[in-house]
């Protein structure tokens, strides 16, 4: 699986034949867009992290990566907190493009992951966003934390 394209490039495709998800990655100037396809949930979350982890390193270092779901049919939780999680790790910066609001817009806002998952309507506002989004430096505490 080649991740890899120069800027302006056709995209490179990230795939599984068996799996309901597909990504295509571009590198821009200022981030690495990936445009994602299908569903994401328990059975191919394996490759989802393979998808952001290649994708995360496209560019030679950890940057900005700009994940469009607008052709996402399902996105599992679990798929959601794997970009937090890398993103507040300071893995990455991350953005969601989503020019619909969807139950996944819901859920970063429900979860209070919009410091580290901005949602923007389209990929242009997400990468313009790139260029100047700092780096969040607050952690996500572990799912057994209560936050009352």
């Amino acid at each position: 699986m080649n991740n890899r394209s120069g800027h302006g490039d056709r995209p490179s495709r990230i795939s599984e034949s068996d799996s309901a998800l597909r990504a295509e990655v571009t590198l821009h100037p200022t981030a690495t867009v990936v445009h994602v396809y299908g569903e994401i949930d328990a059975c191919n979350l394996p490759q989802w992290r393979t998808v952001l982890d290649r994708a995360g390193t496209a560019q030679g270092e950890p940057g900005h990566l700009v994940i469009d779901i607008s052709d996402v049919t399902f996105m599992s939780c679990r798929a959601i907190l794997d970009m937090a999680t890398r993103a507040q790790r300071g893995q990455l910066r991350m953005s969601v493009v989503n020019p619909v609001p969807s139950v996944t817009d819901r859920i970063i806002v429900a979860a209070g992951l919009t410091e580290w998952l901005p949602v923007y309507p389209s990929r242009a506002e997400a990468l313009a966003a790139a260029r100047t989004q700092p780096q969040s430096t607050r952690t996500i505490p572990p799912a057994s934390w209560s936050t009352t």
